[in-house]
């Protein structure tokens, strides 16, 4: 955004607008000093801003490192209209119970058209983890959730994937469509979907589905960590466990 050219707008607006962009974009409390350069605005001006979006929650202050990260307000906006709301709120505490289990990182996400979407996250406590996830669309062929949605295509759906080349995301992604059909033939036969360093090469991750007593699929629980931790033996050994979460999730559902 160019907040020089605001001969029609108001000059304020857009401006606060920008810093509450760069604070929600960043995957960590912003400090004065950064915002101030990203805007290009000098550091009074900055503060003025963040004090009025702090006085109306919109954003607040991290003690620790001095830095701006979201308040509550912006949840409070869109919470009405999150249309995933009730299936956030009833999966989170079987979700929290499953993290606590296995002590990685745990994700909530629902089929999209053209990928998947991450709706929830809970992380485990360890130094290094994943990024968050949440909000974003992931592409389908690379990661373990997305597999379990090609799974469900029929040959005639499938196909029309394969008309535009399988973007190779990593070293690890698989692109070649014939190994992409296998791999999709051995999550029907399992029940379960991988992904080894397919999507993020520091990274393995695994995915079961959640779906009603019609089997219509609702969404997907997922697990990420670091490959070294969440290795391929340590996920076929979990895969009952994450099964039995998305039955009792499905069940609260019903």
């Amino acid at each position: 955004m160019n907040i020089n050219k605001e001969e029609n707008h108001v000059q304020s607006v857009v401006r606060a607008a920008h810093i509450l962009q760069l604070v929600a974009n960043s995957d960590h409390p912003i400090t004065i000093n950064q915002l101030s350069e990203e805007t290009n605005l000098n550091r009074t001006t900055v503060w003025r801003l963040l004090e009025t979006l702090e006085f109306l929650h919109y954003v607040e202050r991290d003690l620790p490192t001095k830095g701006y990260q979201l308040g509550y307000a912006p949840y409070r906006l869109f919470s009405k209209n999150n249309m995933y709301l009730s299936l956030i709120r009833k999966a989170r505490p079987l979700l929290e119970k499953l993290r606590d289990e296995i002590n990685e990182t745990v994700l909530l996400s629902v089929p999209k058209h053209n990928g998947t979407l991450t709706i929830d996250q809970i992380d485990a406590p360890h130094s290094i983890r994943p990024i968050n996830l949440v909000n974003r669309l992931l592409p389908s062929h690379c990661t373990s959730n997305g597999k379990l949605l090609l799974s469900r295509l029929s040959i005639e759906e499938f196909n029309l994937i394969l008309d535009r080349e399988l973007e190779p995301i990593t070293r690890f992604t698989i692109t070649d469509p014939t190994l992409l059909q296998e791999e999709l033939n051995w999550v029907r036969d399992h029940g379960f979907s991988l992904s080894l360093r397919e999507w993020d090469e520091s990274e393995n991750g695994m995915s079961v589905e959640i779906t009603d007593n019609r089997n219509e699929l609702i969404g997907f629980i997922s697990l990420l960590g670091p490959y070294q931790r969440l290795s391929k033996d340590k996920m076929l050994t979990l895969a009952p466990k994450i099964k039995s979460t998305a039955k009792e999730i499905a069940e609260k559902l019903s």
